[in-house]
């Protein structure tokens, strides 16, 4: 690896990148190289990787193996990638040089990129960048086009049986109005944290607004073609009261609800 910056005065670092490496020394020098911008987490099993995982909001992995742990490292990424719960977390792998078998290994273990050792510095910051930048683009593109719809169509396909089976939930509980992050949690069999966490990595919005929001697409689709009175919709998506409604929908819409169904009416 490159030499090693020396910590400098700058803003307070945003991602957590989790390390996970079999040697001590090779956690040393990714630390020497990241820590000046990243909060680093890092580990040398498993076991400890998924304490952090539970613990603490992580935007990205680095899993960092030699030759003779290549397997443990590809199992590891393998059993990620198949967890709902972490499914979404891009991982980068660090693996030897000129080894095709670590190469399609890491193909076949789901990880979004690897990189050949020696490392460069720079090559290695770029990488990193480049995959919290299209994460946060995804989270981006959520949060303007209301993340959940009838379909909802996730930028990477491990995103979606967390947020199809989160959807199904709130359509089918959106009548509830007291359906909430409580009642969330307990219907997708997750702790609360957990679900804050999942959300928020691929959305800004908190996992009640995304209940108002799935509330009021419902709303407007069904004012537009449902053939419903303001009233009875009041009570299929949910709402307490129709002032409340009423004050959600003019925020979301720019529009009355009486003034959207006569729009969709012309």
């Amino acid at each position: 690896m490159d030499a090693p910056l020396t910590r400098r005065a700058g803003p307070p670092a945003t991602s957590n990148v989790l390390l996970t490496c079999s040697d001590k020394a090779e956690n040393r020098r990714l630390r020497e190289c990241l820590s000046d911008i990243y909060h680093l987490f890092p580990v040398t099993t498993p076991s400890e990787m998924f304490t952090v995982l539970e613990k603490h909001a992580i935007h990205l992995i680095i899993i960092n193996r030699q030759q003779g742990t290549l397997r443990e490292g590809m199992h590891t990424c393998s059993r990620l990638k198949s967890l709902p719960h972490f499914a979404h977390l891009p991982v980068l792998f660090l693996i030897p040089p000129n080894n095709a078998d670590a190469r399609i290994g890491c193909l076949q273990s789901g990880a979004d990129v690897w990189i050949e050792k020696p490392l460069s510095r720079d090559h290695l910051r770029a990488q990193i960048r480049n995959l919290l930048a299209n994460r946060h683009r995804i989270r981006s593109h959520f949060s303007r086009v209301a993340l959940l719809n009838h379909d909802p169509i996730p930028a990477k396909k491990e995103d979606c049986p967390f947020l199809s089976r989160l959807n199904s939930l709130i359509m089918e509980h959106l009548s509830d109005p007291d359906l909430n992050v409580d009642g969330l949690a307990r219907l997708m069999n997750i702790s609360l944290p957990t679900l804050y966490r999942k959300i928020k990595s691929v959305s800004d919005n908190t996992p009640n607004e995304l209940v108002n929001v799935a509330r009021l697409n419902k709303a407007g689709e069904l004012l537009a073609f449902g053939g419903y009175k303001v009233f009875q919709i009041v009570k299929m998506v949910g709402f307490h009261s129709r002032s409340n409604f009423g004050k959600a929908f003019v925020k979301q819409y720019g529009l009355t609800p009486k003034e959207y169904q006569q729009m969709a009416e012309r």
